[in-house]
């Protein structure tokens, strides 16, 4: 079977999506070899050692450049061409879209939210048609979705209406150089580089509006001078909308030394900055499934959350109930910092539940789900 593959979320910064696209090309001819893999990039192919492989072939999308500046626009009009001309028998697309008109190629789509669709307000205009249009659209008329929890599979059938036979739950799974840390000093010293402080409750990931940030750094505010020795440590590109000035809402906490905002770290220093933190915070209102918290429970980190990504860790993570709640929230950062010993009780739990799971769990249902499309 030729299965094409649109590659070009690889030339971008990797987010979940081309993470969980570099493990299934690592993987997925490990695990057949009667399978050919065309991958589309938009300009060039990336220099990593898992795209040198005899069973993948290559395809650069031409066109003009200027209908090349923007991904939907190259998808739905330069990409057809290619899915006609390269003989595919599926076409496989991690990140949320593909081309309304594929020449009768079969396709199956990664939608792995449709908050976009569920809460339109979030989002730009460009990524509510993206997003909140093309996806949907275009996942009805595929012939398979692959998704990343039950909650949102359960969404993906309510809104898009799209049948549960023709949807695949694989929940993603950590990397393996998340490990817990082995040397307490090297921590220490990572802290101090940074101008950590001691203890730090950890958010980390792009900064949307369904992560609630504001409400978590509103309740820290509210018991920081309870907890001289610890803060709030924030990393990742702010793409709030409505727009929301993180640095300067955390300036009073900066100022304290228990504030800290990043709004990139280098990729070799991301484990560390779950390993030394208290704990990773990440909520969601829209979405069932956070990678950042299997990386964090992973690095031995213990998580908190919501109920919509409680099942993603297993319940083994301290709950807030309603992460838009400020004196909700404000109670569990309290409780975690008062209550040392519930640290190493959660921390344990997650280093179990994320043993539970495995890239190549994930990416032998994702190909047996390509593999029945096909037949159908």
């Amino acid at each position: 079977m030729r299965i094409g593959i649109d590659a070009r979320c690889l030339e971008w910064t990797r987010g979940g999506p081309a993470r969980y696209l570099i493990n299934m090309l690592k993987i997925w001819p490990l695990l057949s070899g009667k399978h050919r893999y065309v991958l589309f990039f938009r300009n060039d192919v990336p220099d990593d050692d898992f795209l040198k492989n005899d069973f993948f072939e290559y395809a650069i999308i031409k066109g003009p450049a200027f209908l090349k500046t923007r991904r939907i626009v190259e998808e739905q009009v330069l990409l057809p061409g290619l899915l006609k001309s390269s003989r595919l028998d599926l076409f496989f697309t991690p990140w949320y879209s593909a081309p309304l008109i594929n020449h009768g190629v079969k396709t199956v789509i990664g939608l792995w939210d449709i908050s976009a669709t569920t809460h339109p307000s979030q989002y730009t205009l460009l990524e509510r048609i993206s997003f909140g249009f093309f996806a949907p659209k275009s996942s009805r008329k595929a012939a398979g979705v692959l998704t990343c929890s039950n909650f949102d599979r359960r969404q993906i059938e309510r809104y898009c209406g799209i049948p549960s036979e023709r949807i695949c739950v694989v929940p993603y799974a950590a990397d393996d150089k998340f490990t817990p840390a082995e040397d307490p000093s090297r921590l220490e010293a990572f802290r101090r580089r940074y101008g950590l402080p001691e203890r730090y409750i950890l958010i980390m990931g792009i900064m949307i509006a369904r992560r609630d940030i504001p409400v978590k750094i509103d309740a820290f505010m509210d018991i920081h001078r309870d907890f001289p020795d610890a803060g709030l440590v924030i990393v990742g590109r702010n793409a709030m909308v409505p727009y929301v000035d993180i640095k300067k809402k955390l300036q009073p906490l900066i100022k304290n030394g228990q504030g800290f905002y990043l709004e990139r770290a280098p990729e070799a220093d991301i484990a560390d900055f779950y390993r030394a933190a208290w704990y990773y915070a990440c909520t969601s209102t829209t979405d069932g499934e956070s990678l950042m918290l299997k990386e964090a429970a992973r690095c031995g980190t213990p998580a908190i959350t919501s109920p919509y990504l409680m099942e993603t860790l297993g319940d083994n993570a301290v709950l807030i109930q309603d992460p838009t709640d400020r004196a909700q929230t404000r109670e569990v950062f309290k409780k975690v910092l008062a209550e040392t010993e519930l640290r190493p009780h959660y921390a344990a739990r997650g280093l179990e539940w994320v043993k539970t799971l495995s890239w190549e769990k994930v990416a032998e249902d994702s190909l047996r789900f390509l593999e029945n499309i096909s037949k159908r």
